[in-house]
């Protein structure tokens, strides 16, 4: 689900205290996706499982383990969908984190379709009704 604000997040690598923080603008139930120029230059590959803090706007922080689950360049067929990034999927999520998560995906998505069906009904260029 693509976000309107990013949201701050802290990925180390399992065991290892350097934290890496980036942020994203797209998340959902299974993963997030964060959006690199240069993707090749991402501190972490396939083999790498990592511990990932994702802060909500709300301040509530999620802990879980996760993994690359894809590189996407620029230049791919899936680059102008995404943009070119990570994709890191979830792996392991206790059930408080996994339940906060899913209430703020519910959350997000019962706004974005409010704001949906409000500029469906509303005049899109400003011109209807003029004489």
């Amino acid at each position: 689900m693509r976000l309107d604000e990013p949201m701050h997040v802290t990925i180390n690598s399992m065991g290892d205290s350097v934290p890496y923080e980036t942020s994203t603008r797209n998340v959902s139930q299974s993963g997030f996706f964060l959006e690199y120029d240069r993707p090749s230059r991402f501190p972490f590959n396939h083999a790498s499982i990592l511990e990932v803090r994702l802060t909500l706007p709300d301040g509530h922080q999620i802990f879980f383990n996760g993994k690359v689950a894809r590189v996407v360049n620029a230049g791919e067929p899936a680059a102008r969908e995404t943009g070119s990034g990570i994709g890191i999927k979830i792996v392991q999520i206790e059930a408080k984190a996994e339940n906060i998560l899913r209430a703020f995906l519910d959350k997000l998505f019962t706004e974005q379709q409010r704001r949906a069906s409000q500029n469906a009904g509303s005049p899109s260029n400003g011109t209807e009704g003029a004489a």
